[in-house]
C-alpha cells in the first residue's frame, strides 16, 4: 500500500473512531510530539499515547475536523501531508480554521512517527483562551 493510501485509511479509521484499526497501523514505538504552545502540548507514545492525544484534542475542540489538502512529498519511508483543520474551542466557543503540515515516518509498513508543523500555534492557543 502506498503511504498516501495508508494516510487516507488511517484518517478514515480515526474519523470513524476505530482505535483497533488505528492501533494496528501504529508501530509499537510510535511517537508524536505536539508543540509547547498548544493546549494539548506534549509527547505521545504508542497506541495509548495516540488515544490520550485524541481525547485531549476532542476535549479542546468541538467539531474538530482534519481534511487532506495535498501530499507535497513522499519518500521510501516518509510522507508529507498538508491538512486543513477546523473546529471550535470548547472553552470560548470561538471557531477556527487553519492548516498543519505533517511529516509521517514509516517502519515495516506501520506509522512510526508524526512530526506536525502548525501554521499558527499562537492563534490556536489564543482561540482556546490561552
Amino acid at each position: 500500500m502506498s503511504h498516501r493510501a495508508f494516510c487516507e485509511r488511517f484518517l478514515a479509521a480515526l474519523a470513524a473512531g476505530d482505535f483497533d484499526a488505528v492501533g494496528a497501523m501504529l508501530d509499537p514505538e510510535f511517537v508524536l510530539e505536539e508543540a509547547a504552545g498548544l493546549p494539548y502540548a506534549g509527547t505521545f507514545r504508542g497506541v495509548d499515547g495516540w488515544r490520550a492525544l485524541s481525547k485531549a484534542i476532542v476535549a479542546t475542540w468541538g467539531g474538530f475536523r482534519a481534511r487532506i489538502l495535498e501530499f507535497p512529498g513522499e519518500g521510501a519511508d516518509t510522507l508529507v501531508v498538508r491538512l486543513a483543520i477546523s473546529g471550535r474551542s470548547r472553552k470560548t466557543g470561538t471557531p477556527f480554521e487553519s492548516t498543519v503540515l505533517e511529516l509521517w515516518r514509516f517502519r515495516d509498513g506501520r506509522l512510526r512517527e508524526i512530526v506536525p508543523y502548525y501554521w499558527d500555534t499562537h492563534h490556536l492557543a489564543t482561540i482556546d483562551g490561552g
